[in-house]
């Protein structure tokens, strides 16, 4: 395990000063940001244009939205389709789900050609559509947050787009943050005031695309989205995953509510959503969409033993995302298991990149293949690519890289070498294409370029580094867990590492219903890890121990009492006295 201190040494004020040092300047505002953190909608272009479309569409107009097939697709499309509804109830909507990776009207323009729409919008996407969009014979509205690749050429096409206004400073607001602000629009100018019925949808959107958690907007999003949940389908998804949230297992609403911010959302609901996006039926997709429409709208109920009666659409779709990402896993799990044996007949552990192109024959969907390549990156401890070769000679597919390496950015280093067409998504994570005439050329430069680094050695790159007995550490647990809510993408929680921590096998708690959580209290600081077996039989080998740990702070509250902790993420035992079996 390497460490690396990668700020100042922060001695006091430990949130506020780490927050500066991420170039946070008003960290009061940023912890508690209020309605002036919302930019203003006037900023975006076309945004006056976009209103007059609506403007002019008759009571019983006939038009079509397009959903993209990812949380922020799904969220930005309900958005606009509630909106719209209670604008014009007479409104006719079709809606347009994507089946697989497809965007904006890639997938769909063949079938939307010759309907008579009074208008199509496309919401997080379609800035890149315009030789699609030139063939169709509605106006076209765009309500995007994606990087403009092409000159828009289609004269139908009205394109809102933050990366295309140069007043709109945040560029890190998803679709959803987007469609919120033109809800905005429309409210002035329709004398209107339901937007803020949907910012909580809005603040799912932007967590599911991983949008920067540096900017203030993002936060006010966040903060006021998941205080006040209002659309049904998200608070049954919450209500269903509230113990993994909150960790209790009769939490009431509102410690629900307390406990979700960025991270919980990211972790327990988001990949509910995903799951169903990945693998759900077109009927399931179809589903959920209805559920963020009109979460109590009646369905046939399709669970086991009850044919024949109907269910909330938000209680089946919920219902329908578990058993989706139970799917999801198995099909992984295979998936894994097949790639697994090509990986040792071939060899592809040699190499630095592990580069796994699927044949013909690995026939599971491309959605998979991010969890693939980050199930095979963790198992073998390599960046790794799981990629389809096409019939115009290119290689795509998806990237996982290891957070815990010194390489830090695999998107990055694909992008240095050249070779690509592009790598577009986060660091660790992200879709690329290559030619396959190059992939001889990638495995020759990355095998060179990356044999520096031990990528079986995890790398943690922290920002408080203490001694297990300094007096502070205490403080610096209490002070960081008042900053839960605005961990996130690009504002990671920071992580403690603590050292020369001395303990005695008779220190150690075994917890839980499969005594599998470790539980360590040292001057009045628990030290806990949860499925921890391998830890579990280590510490049982010693009875002096000298452990190093990488953690993040955390706060137990119970019965009054407020006891500070560090949950452990991992950990090395350094010195030892053995014991003698």
């Amino acid at each position: 395990m390497k460490i690396k201190l990668i700020n100042k040494d922060i001695r006091s004020n430990y949130g506020e000063n780490l927050l500066i040092s991420r170039g946070i300047k008003d960290v009061k505002a940023f912890m508690n940001p209020d309605e002036s953190a919302l930019q203003d909608w006037r900023d975006l272009e076309n945004i006056k244009e976009g209103v007059d479309l609506i403007s002019a569409l008759p009571a019983t107009a006939h038009i079509g939205i397009i959903v993209d097939s990812d949380v922020d697709g799904f969220t930005s499309a309900s958005i606009i389709g509630q909106y719209l509804s209670r604008y014009l109830p007479s409104l006719k909507i079709d809606y347009y789900i994507h089946d697989g990776k497809a965007h904006g009207l890639e997938e769909h323009w063949q079938d939307i050609q010759d309907m008579n729409f009074d208008l199509l919008i496309i919401p997080d996407a379609g800035s890149n559509d315009s030789k699609y969009a030139q063939e169709i014979k509605c106006p076209i509205l765009v309500i995007d947050h994606h990087l403009v690749e092409e000159p828009i050429s289609a004269p139908n096409m009205t394109v809102i787009n933050n990366q295309l206004s140069p007043k709109y400073r945040n560029k890190e607001l998803s679709g959803a943050g987007m469609a919120y602000q033109f809800c905005r629009a429309m409210d002035y100018y329709f004398d209107k005031n339901w937007a803020d019925d949907y910012i909580d949808l809005a603040a799912l959107g932007i967590c599911g695309d991983m949008m920067s958690g540096l900017e203030i907007e993002n936060q006010y999003f966040w903060r006021k989205g998941f205080s006040n949940i209002k659309n049904y389908f998200f608070w049954t998804i919450a209500q269903k995953q509230s113990y993994s949230i909150t960790g209790k297992q009769f939490a009431t609403d509102q410690e629900l509510l307390d406990a979700l911010n960025p991270m919980s959302v990211a972790f327990y609901i988001v990949p509910l959503i995903n799951a169903m996006v990945r693998v759900g039926t077109e009927e399931e997709k179809a589903r959920m969409l209805t559920a963020f429409l009109d979460g109590h709208k009646m369905v046939p109920c399709l669970k086991r033993g009850a044919k024949g009666t109907f269910e909330e659409a938000a209680v089946e779709s919920t219902r329908e995302c578990v058993n989706a990402r139970a799917r999801q896993n198995k099909l992984k799990d295979e998936a894994v298991a097949r790639l697994e044996q090509k990986i040792f007949k071939y060899g592809l552990l040699e190499n630095q990149i592990l580069f796994i192109r699927l044949e013909e024959d690995d026939n599971f969907p491309s959605e998979l293949n991010g969890l693939i390549a980050m199930q095979l990156s963790q198992r073998y401890k390599k960046p790794t690519i799981v990629a389809r070769l096409n019939p115009e000679g290119y290689v795509r597919g998806s990237i996982r890289g290891l957070t815990n390496s010194e390489l830090g950015s695999f998107k990055a280093y694909l992008d240095s070498t050249g070779l690509f067409e592009y790598v577009q998504g986060h660091d660790n994570a992200a879709g690329c294409s290559i030619k396959n005439s190059n992939l001889s050329n990638l495995h020759r430069i990355s095998n060179e370029q990356l044999s520096q680094y031990n990528f079986g050695e995890e790398y943690y790159e922290v920002n408080f580094k203490r001694r297990a007995s300094e007096a502070d550490l205490d403080e610096l647990i209490r002070d960081l867990a008042e900053y839960k809510f605005v961990w996130s993408q690009q504002n990671p929680e920071p992580l403690i590492y603590v050292h020369d921590f001395f303990i005695k096998k008779s220190d150690v708690q075994i917890m839980g219903k499969n005594k599998d959580t470790v539980k360590i209290v040292k001057n009045g600081i628990a030290y806990m890890k949860f499925f921890a077996k391998n830890l579990i039989e280590e510490l049982n080998q010693y009875e002096n121990i000298k452990l190093e740990l990488v953690g993040r702070a955390n706060l137990n509250k119970w019965n009054g009492v407020t006891t500070p902790q560090i949950f452990i993420e991992s950990y090395e035992i350094k010195e030892d006295n053995l014991l003698d079996f």
